[in-house]
């Protein structure tokens, strides 16, 4: 009879043959890379919760046709403290056969001893899932959001993430580019010029860390950061070779108090893949035109990242384009926990989410 069980040491070759089949499309051998990570983050990673695992679906004849990766975040919701959850890559196979696989994987998850199970990564059928196991959808925390700078070398690095060879064609979009850059029509694309007062600069590990923890602190609802976690989320944050090279910024005023923090990804000529963005109240604005310049000066075709809230808002007038990929969901055993995740009053996604870890732009062949 089929099962639902922990992930165990002995499951990862099966897992990670199984996410290379369905998340890569590839019947390849996994690279050893590949596995000694699914085991470095749901088994060995100092804050997994033995309470609180990855989960296999094991078939009638005993084989692993499907898994839920699993991976805990300390949460603060005021001043409690408590276990939140992320679902992560949810995938099954033997669909004809074994049809109710992924639903048996979700329930057993949302229904493990955690006091918030989220997950930001859901599309159309596991959101789906998700409602009928009493979940919800988050809007403020469910769409995409691109802002274009270079439209050539955007168009280029948007179809190079498909096909390749089409980034052979960056020196000829950076022809085009430069070539209509001096048309008027264009200049939506630009950059807001930098507030008065304002600038931003490149930071260092501790000094981002230090602004994260200052600016998520006012949050009803946010990681606890404390005992390690967040040196732990941006050492591995920081490692996205098949995003490019982390950039850290900070966004202070001229006496040098802090208004704003972000972390980008880039590649040459390419779309920079932003995971953090965040600023004091009411100061988000004037922190995207900062991280825009910035990373157009870094040689940014343009940017992509996650919506807050708080970034909607701030889009008005920005140029941003706005579109839904995957949902962001939660189910709460205490329906008052929800509450500060669905009014926009939390840290959520980013380093507070599942992108920061090297499933996301790790670089595992």
């Amino acid at each position: 009879m089929s099962e639902v069980r922990p992930l165990s040491a002995d499951d990862i070759s099966a897992v990670a043959a199984l996410y290379t089949r369905i998340l890569r499309h590839s019947d390849a051998t996994p690279p050893a890379a590949l596995s000694a990570y699914f085991r470095a983050f749901y088994l060995d990673g100092p804050y997994c919760d033995p309470e609180i695992p990855a989960l296999v679906h094991v078939a009638d004849s005993g084989r692993v046709n499907g898994f839920v990766g699993v991976h805990s975040v300390p949460y603060l919701v005021g001043e409690r403290r408590l276990r939140a959850a992320f679902c992560g890559a949810l995938m099954s196979e033997d669909h004809e056969s074994d049809p109710l696989a992924g639903a048996r994987l979700l329930k057993a998850f949302v229904s493990g001893p955690q006091d918030i199970s989220l997950s930001e990564t859901a599309n159309v059928i596991s959101e789906t899932m998700w409602t009928k196991l009493r979940g919800r959808t988050i809007p403020g925390y469910s769409f995409e959001w691109f802002r274009v700078f270079r439209p050539a070398g955007f168009a280029t690095a948007l179809a190079g993430e498909k096909a390749a060879f089409v980034r052979h064609f960056a020196p000829v979009s950076r022809f085009v580019d430069t070539r209509l850059s001096g048309k008027s029509s264009l200049g939506r694309f630009a950059p807001a010029p930098a507030p008065a007062g304002l600038m931003a600069e490149d930071a260092d590990f501790d000094a981002f860390a230090e602004a994260i923890r200052k600016l998520s602190a006012g949050k009803q609802a946010r990681p606890d950061w404390e005992n390690g976690y967040l040196d732990h989320v941006l050492a591995n944050a920081v490692i996205k070779p098949a995003y490019g090279h982390a950039h850290m910024g900070l966004v202070k005023t001229r006496s040098g108090d802090v208004l704003g923090a972000f972390l980008y990804h880039l590649k040459p000529d390419g779309i920079g893949r932003v995971l953090q963005v965040m600023a004091a109240p009411g100061r988000l604005g004037p922190v995207l035109d900062l991280m825009f310049a910035h990373a157009l000066e870094k040689g940014a075709s343009g940017l992509r990242g996650r919506t807050s809230p708080e970034l909607i808002e701030a889009a008005t007038g920005r140029s941003m384009i706005m579109a839904t990929i995957s949902s962001t969901v939660i189910q709460t055993k205490d329906p008052a926990l929800a509450e500060p995740f669905l009014s926009g009053d939390c840290m959520l996604t980013g380093l507070a989410g599942e992108r920061w870890n090297r499933f996301f732009g790790g670089d595992f062949d």
